[in-house]
């Protein structure tokens, strides 16, 4: 019994520190230069992770910040562009913390990528991360995401969005 104890601290103690780390990566301030944004894109990569796997109404006020440091960091950043096309976000006007998962998504596959400017697949990653957030839960049913949702479980979605950019 008496180590069953001891796992279970040494557990705690683990998820304790690896939870302390993990909130030592988020970014926490925009960089100024070129330099500083390249330096920063594991902080945005793990911030984006946290966005996506902290259930949205946890930590709100911690969401809050990191959606606007991570708008603030795409918006200035010198070498990650993203275009966002309404006619594909329409699952956005019920949950508009999904147009920022959109577009964390979108990040992610371009700093994942080489910086990719492809249409299709940062569209593609955008609307994948922000579904993965509204399948955990807590926001409002939304027609339009779960068509999205239901296209990508058939294998359909990237031939939808092609043909949503195709259109413009």
């Amino acid at each position: 019994m008496r180590i069953r104890r001891l796992t279970l601290a040494t557990f705690f103690a683990v998820t304790a520190i690896t939870s302390q780390a993990q909130q030592t990566e988020l970014l926490n301030e925009l960089p100024q230069t070129k330099e500083q944004f390249i330096a920063s894109e594991k902080n945005v990569l793990a911030t984006i992770q946290w966005l996506e796997t902290t259930p949205v109404k946890n930590e709100e006020e911690k969401r809050k910040e990191q959606y606007a440091l991570l708008l603030a960091w795409v918006t200035n950043s010198p070498t990650v562009t993203i275009e966002v096309n309404a006619d594909l976000l329409t699952f956005s006007k019920k949950n508009s913390e999904l147009m920022l998962m959109f577009m964390a998504g979108w990040i992610r596959y371009a700093l994942q990528n080489n910086y990719s400017k492809d249409q299709v697949q940062g569209n593609l990653a955008g609307i994948r991360c922000a579904a993965n957030v509204y399948k955990s839960g807590g926001l409002k049913t939304d027609k339009e995401m779960q068509k999205l949702i239901d296209l990508d479980g058939k294998g359909e979605l990237e031939k939808w969005v092609a043909g949503q950019l195709a259109k413009k």
